[in-house]
């Protein structure tokens, strides 16, 4: 009977998943243990010391070397907050009158989502206001219009 060692631990669940769909890729058996939990609640990331990847212990030289080889590396884009992208479906023409950048798109308000009358009802009916305003937001400098 083989032993089954933890190969590596992520942090990420997305990268440990496209790591494990390498290996099987490659023939090698191997599986992934605290994927959902932590997927469903990073904050346990720390606390369960990451994603681990599970495999037998005849494997792991092969798997060494298939992760190695240049073909496979894996590069996640690191996106800071000024390149974050609008959504494809909220992106428009627009252009910020206050900064000027056209990272714009006509979503949900942040500020005064609800009008006075859309407050009254849902406080007398005791729901959350059911209709909220759109407006264009600016994604660079944060201002709505």
């Amino acid at each position: 009977m083989d032993k089954i060692v933890i190969f590596e631990t992520y942090y990420n669940p997305i990268e440990a998943s496209i790591v494990k769909e390498r290996l099987i890729d490659s023939g090698i058996q191997c599986f992934l243990s605290d994927e959902n939990t932590i997927t469903i609640n990073p904050l346990y990331n720390q606390a369960l010391g990451g994603v681990k990847l599970h495999l037998f212990e005849r494997d792991v030289e092969a798997a060494k070397s298939i992760l190695q080889d240049e073909d496979v590396q894996i590069h996640l884009k690191e996106v800071t907050d000024a390149e974050e992208e609008a959504p494809v479906d909220v992106q428009s023409t627009e252009i910020c009158p206050n900064c000027g950048s056209a990272h714009v798109g006509y979503v949900q308000a942040t500020k005064k989502r609800f009008g006075i009358f859309t407050m009254i009802i849902s406080l007398l009916l005791m729901v959350y206001p059911f209709s909220a305003k759109k407006t264009h937001h600016c994604f660079n400098c944060e201002y709505e219009f």
